[in-house]
């Protein structure tokens, strides 16, 4: 099994719902703050994580349904990946 790295997990749909729950009052970071997340996006943020469960029974289906899969991911996209990596620059060098 997989160990989480942290004692947070994340679920997508939690984030969109308290995304629109988000104050309109809530002011645009200056240019010099753009890097920083205001407490109250923290605070959020915290919450959101701490209510969702670590393992998500969907998510793990899902999974297991595509790995036996023969056709997933689809062929154009390994193809698409496989050029991106021929064609990307070594960053070695």
């Amino acid at each position: 099994m997989i160990q989480p790295t942290s004692h947070f997990s994340f679920n997508r749909t939690d984030a969109v719902s308290n995304a629109g729950a988000k104050s309109a009052s809530t002011s645009a970071p200056d240019s010099q703050d753009g890097d920083r997340l205001s407490q109250t996006n923290t605070d959020s943020l915290q919450a959101a994580l701490s209510n969702t469960p670590e393992i998500r029974p969907e998510v793990v289906e899902r999974g297991k349904a595509l790995a036996v899969d023969m056709n997933y991911p689809p062929r154009r996209i390994i193809e698409q990946l496989a050029k991106l990596m021929v064609e990307s620059r070594d960053p070695s060098n």
